[in-house]
């Protein structure tokens, strides 16, 4: 049977479609024959990244911090020592006011004590008269006395002479008994003046005891009459008034309270045992410091902070005392002072009692520290990049522990490098594949040198 003329262009078409194929599948398989066996390529280990420091010795400076509220170091409280009315009152007496050291803040009417005090010196003037004429009758009775025993002696002399002419014959006896009663008169008068000068002194001794007493209630109404007069003992700023004008006061009344404005204390909350380290090594020498001699505690500085809300600021201090440990907290507490914290010509706030402050504690610089920073220290352990930056775990000590770095002593030495990064887990001989880290070696010396992160 014959094919049909219009069908064999397409049998054509497919038969030049199978040889391709066939053509194509028989060089692949040629290919795949005399293709050789790939090769294997060795197995490279791979190094863990870590961040390193190379450790080298510091001089670093051991700080601990603490938080406090100022107080003021002097307080004044104002007690009515007498009873009457406020007649006057200071300018703008008003609590949160600064008054200066002189000021008379009130005054109690002293009309009372004042008449009091006129009457005891009018008492004293009289006494003291008293006195003077006590003293006037003394010298004359002194006087008058001398001359009577002179006539007293002239007396008995006469009485001898006339005594003798009557002996002889030569005089009556009246003339005798004339003359003896001149002696009993001069021996009266001459005893008279004496009694008197024993008696004067005596009186004059119950006048001046007088005087005395009088003196002492002058002295008594003085004061009161000071007493009236509330004046500030020295610059401060005012924290109570409780007192106002025409308003009646009593003995022992709390009229106002101040607090000084030049020295401050901060009795700072600080983890106990931490001013430890703040403190220079002792001498070998030192067993015990001898009386007068500087403590090692003035060695600590302190720097008070006062920041929030846009607000920083800063006050040089000095360690005062230890003020014992809170029992609520467990805290030591440190108490810290400022002197002249008003700081003429600053901006700013003052420092102020109540103010909640951050109190730096500062001991001196130590040298040749091997620090590292905390994150790098694992309870004694170190992890050190060691031969063919295989990791070694090093034992060391530490000498002090800061809040931001630990010096350390014993499996290692200047120069080596010191991981930063957290391992987990931290095996022995682990190939590590270190970066030296500026940046983390840059922030260790600021916190050794003490400087804000």
């Amino acid at each position: 049977m014959s094919t049909p003329t219009h069908d064999k262009p397409l049998i054509r078409s497919v038969a030049t479609f199978l040889a391709f194929v066939l053509v194509g599948a028989g060089v692949y398989a040629w290919q795949q024959a005399s293709r050789a066996a790939p090769r294997k390529r060795a197995a490279v280990e791979q190094g863990r990244p870590v961040r390193v420091l190379e450790l080298a010795p510091l001089e670093v400076i051991p700080r601990t911090f603490g938080y406090g509220a100022v107080e003021a170091q002097r307080e004044w409280q104002a007690l009515a020592e007498v009873s009457g009315t406020v007649v006057e009152v200071a300018d703008r007496l008003e609590v949160g006011r600064v008054v200066q050291e002189g000021t008379v803040l009130l005054k109690i009417d002293p009309g009372t004590y004042a008449i009091e005090q006129g009457r005891s010196e009018a008492v004293v003037k009289a006494v003291k008269a008293q006195i003077a004429e006590i003293k006037a009758r003394e010298a004359s009775a002194a006087s008058n006395l001398k001359i009577d025993e002179r006539a007293l002696e002239l007396a008995r002399g006469e009485l001898a002479r006339v005594r003798s002419l009557y002996e002889q014959g030569a005089a009556p006896l009246t003339d005798v008994e004339v003359a003896e009663k001149a002696v009993i008169t001069a021996e009266k008068t001459v005893q008279t003046f004496r009694n008197t000068l024993g008696e004067l002194p005596a009186t004059r001794r119950v006048l001046e005891a007088q005087l005395e007493q009088q003196q002492a209630g002058v002295a008594t109404t003085r004061l009161s009459l000071a007493k009236t007069e509330i004046v500030a003992p020295f610059t401060m700023r005012l924290r109570e008034v409780n007192a106002a004008l025409q308003q009646v006061v009593t003995g022992g009344q709390a009229l106002i309270v101040g607090d000084g404005i030049d020295v401050f204390e901060i009795p700072a909350q600080v983890p106990v045992g931490s001013l430890g380290s703040l403190l220079p090594p002792r001498k070998p020498d030192e067993a015990r410091p001898e009386a007068g001699a500087p403590s090692r505690l003035e060695a600590i500085e302190a720097i008070v902070r006062l920041e929030g809300q846009g607000v920083q600021r800063s006050w040089k201090g000095k360690f005062r005392r230890f003020g014992g440990i809170d029992p609520n907290t467990r805290m030591m507490i440190a108490v810290v002072q400022v002197d002249d914290a008003r700081e003429a010509g600053s901006q700013g706030p003052r420092l102020n009692r109540g103010l909640y402050v951050e109190v730096e504690l500062r001991g001196p610089p130590r040298a040749d520290c091997l620090a590292v920073p905390r994150e790098a220290y694992h309870d004694g352990t170190l992890h050190v990049v060691g031969a063919e930056d295989k990791l070694e775990l090093r034992k060391v000590e530490a000498t002090l522990v800061q809040e931001e770095f630990v010096c350390v002593t014993g499996e290692v030495q200047a120069g080596d490098k010191i991981v930063l990064t957290d391992l987990v887990p931290a095996l022995a001989g682990m190939l590590l594949a270190p970066r030296v880290d500026d940046e983390g070696t840059a922030a260790l010396a600021r916190a050794a040198r003490g400087e804000a992160p």
